[in-house]
């Protein structure tokens, strides 16, 4: 659009309101002056030529577009020009206000008629059309205000968007989002056929609901904008929390894509709990706006087959996560060398802006360095990811290595075998074909069971470096909601941002989630305690990324879950010679002062209770004695006594005072 010739128009516009006003005051006066009334009859008829002379082009005028998709007649576009004139040019209120008393909230059907002096039966005609659900108003162009019974009096204000879109000065409403086509991003073959699939029932502009359903960060909205052969406007559902505020924001989408010509988009419906028992009335408003639009609307979410109730026909299509090669060669054209965009294709399953965001966040990071190195690059990741997940898991730093763990040598191979498997994965699932063989996800799901203190949380921490992943504890108390559906949609925010970032999820104390299921259902407490676990079963099915599950009692674990681990690794209570060892590991640091009296065999001995978690505690207690008396080392009867107070915590009972 041409700004200069759109504001020439909605200049001209205004004024011609302008004077048609002033001229219907004039007209009134008991005796015009017959000059004034001359002159304005003068300078009206030559705004009036001028804007009979504009290009009929709705490309550069804006108001002749919009008359074009609506179908408005020539009464309509004078009365919408009138409302703006009232709204946007204050002199035109002086005059407004001596024709009609309500001017001051908006033009008014009587104010109209009075200015152009509009026939009974074409008055009739407009304001039958405004009692009706007329167009403008669906869309939320012009605003009604319904201060009056008599519809004669009814205000008709003119949105600001509309008023600015007049001008030439588009204002796009905060809350819609214009998706971009990033130019020659690369597609593999499955996703060229998935381009196709939505650009079709876009181009034939039919009324439908077309689903794009696919993982997060995988390229769902710039292919919405490729597939689109024109702009594509976006609300996202997580940003209104109540059916009333995404009752706004689709009004503001409807406005929006009709002034610029766009196709509507609304992200993240997976938000919605629909499911057996969920009542989100998010979900009837989205349904409604679907079948109340003329044109196609695409719904992106990550959850396939969701049903929102929409009476219009309905497409999906299966977005795919990019393969390895073409996700390498994207992070290829970001500047990344080829064993770095290999690695960060291998471990990351994102797309293309996905990666982009990732890169100029690692930009951010390292502002004026050339060339980012395959760390670098991973930061970027990681930071992108840290936002999705949000309050709901908490990344936990991992301080110990592998010198400090203490587990008997066939559970220490079978810890190691499980990240072996989550290493070579790519080798055995991608390059030898075994992915063909796996009914859904090809992650690692484990359960880690055993008493409380037995390294359980500390083993997938050391995992999780060794992988060098991020580690994300995910906090229950924030997850788990009494709202139905609430907690399912938590989680999947939780498995999708992970999966994405490829980071390792902890989930400790699993059984408060992953209990075992009742098949006696007394209540809807029971009936939704199943839903969940039956959801989290779907889900760590179809995870493409690691997950540990830690619990004290491995027989609340539902059954069903656990036939569906990679890995169930029991950690025993240590043995005399591993408590032992732990004394030694855990006493000891660089700078530690040590007495040659410690006997570590005794201390395995004298607390046969305890494990690593209580040595530690007793280990970092005998520090603090040693340095509040004054003494130069940790010796055994400061270590004897600061393990007689962790013992006696636990509910033990000394058999005697041995040193």
């Amino acid at each position: 659009m041409t700004a200069t010739l759109a504001r020439q128009e909605y200049d001209l516009e205004v004024h011609r309101a302008y004077l048609r006003a002033m001229r219907a005051v004039v007209r009134r006066e008991a005796a015009p002056a017959v000059d004034v009334r001359g002159e304005l009859e003068r300078e009206l008829a030559e705004v009036e030529r001028a804007i009979a002379a504009l290009p009929d082009d709705p490309a550069t005028r804006p108001m002749l577009a919009l008359t074009r998709s609506l179908g408005l007649d020539a009464d309509t576009v004078v009365l919408v020009w009138a409302a703006v004139a009232l709204a946007a040019n204050p002199p035109m209120r002086v005059h407004a206000l001596e024709l009609d008393e309500r001017a001051s909230f908006g033009m008014t059907l009587t104010l109209f008629c009075r200015m152009v002096e509009l026939p009974a039966d074409r008055a009739r005609a407009l304001g039958l059309a405004f009692v009706g659900a007329h167009p403008l108003v669906r869309a939320g162009l012009v605003l009604v205000g319904h201060g009056d019974r008599v519809t004669s009096a009814w205000t008709l204000a003119p949105a600001r968007e509309l008023v600015t879109h007049l001008a030439g000065a588009p204002r796009v409403d905060p809350d819609c989002v214009r998706l971009t086509a990033i130019p020659d991003v690369l597609h593999d073959a499955a996703q060229v056929a998935a381009l196709t699939a939505i650009a079709e029932p876009i181009a034939t502009a039919a009324a439908a609901a077309v689903f794009v359903e696919g993982p997060a960060l995988t390229g769902r909205r710039t292919a919405i904008a490729l597939a689109s052969k024109r702009p594509a406007l976006a609300v996202e559902v997580a940003r209104a929390p109540t059916a009333a505020a995404l009752a706004v924001m689709l009004r503001a989408l409807r406005r929006e894509t009709l002034l610029v010509g766009a196709i509507p988009v609304v992200v993240g419906v997976d938000e919605l709990a629909v499911g057996e028992g969920g009542k989100d009335e998010r979900a009837l408003v989205i349904a409604q706006f679907v079948d109340d639009s003329d044109g196609p609307v695409v719904l992106v979410s990550a959850r396939p087959g969701l049903d929102l109730g929409i009476r219009a026909p309905t497409v999906r299509v299966t977005w795919p996560v990019p393969d390895v090669e073409t996700r390498a060669r994207l992070w290829g054209t970001h500047g990344a060398d080829v064993e770095a965009a290999r690695t960060l294709a291998i471990r990351f399953p994102l797309g293309a802006g996905a990666i982009r965001r990732a890169v100029d966040s690692a930009r951010l990071l390292h502002v004026g360095k050339a060339a980012l190195d395959l760390s670098e690059l991973m930061a970027g990741v990681r930071h992108n990811i840290a936002e999705k997940l949000g309050t709901l898991a908490d990344r936990v730093a991992v301080k110990q290595g592998w010198a400090d763990l203490v587990l008997a040598d066939d559970v220490l191979a079978q810890v190691r075998g499980l990240a072996a498997r989550v290493r070579h994965a790519h080798v055995v699932y991608e390059q030898w074909g075994y992915r063909s063989k796996m009914p859904r996800g090809v992650g690692v799901a484990a359960l880690f069971s055993g008493p409380p203190g037995t390294g359980k949380t500390m083993v997938a921490g050391l995992i999780a470096a060794e992988l060098e992943l991020d580690l994300y504890q995910v906090d229950l108390s924030k997850v788990v909601s009494k709202w139905v559906g609430e907690t399912e949609k938590q989680l999947a925010m939780i498995f999708d941002a992970a999966e994405a970032g490829h980071a390792l999820l902890l989930f400790d104390e699993a059984d408060a989630l992953f209990g075992q299921r009742t098949t006696d259902v007394k209540g809807a407490n029971d009936r939704y305690a199943n839903l969940e676990v039956n959801f989290l079963l779907q889900r760590i099915e179809r995870f493409g990324g690691v997950v540990i599950l830690t619990t004290n009692l491995d027989t609340a674990i539902d059954k069903a879950l656990k036939r569906r681990l990679a890995a169930h690794i029991v950690f025993p209570h240590p043995d005399d010679e591993e408590r032992a060892q732990l004394w030694q590991r855990l006493l000891a640091t660089d700078g530690a002062p040590l007495g040659d009296d410690l006997d570590y065999d005794a201390l395995s001995q004298l607390y046969p209770k305890m494990s690593g978690a209580n040595i530690r505690n007793a280990a970092l207690a005998a520090a603090f004695l040693a340095a509040a008396d004054g003494r130069g080392t940790i010796d055994q009867e400061t270590v004897v006594a600061a393990g007689r107070g962790e013992y006696l915590s636990m509910g033990q009972v000394l058999a005697t005072n041995r040193r």
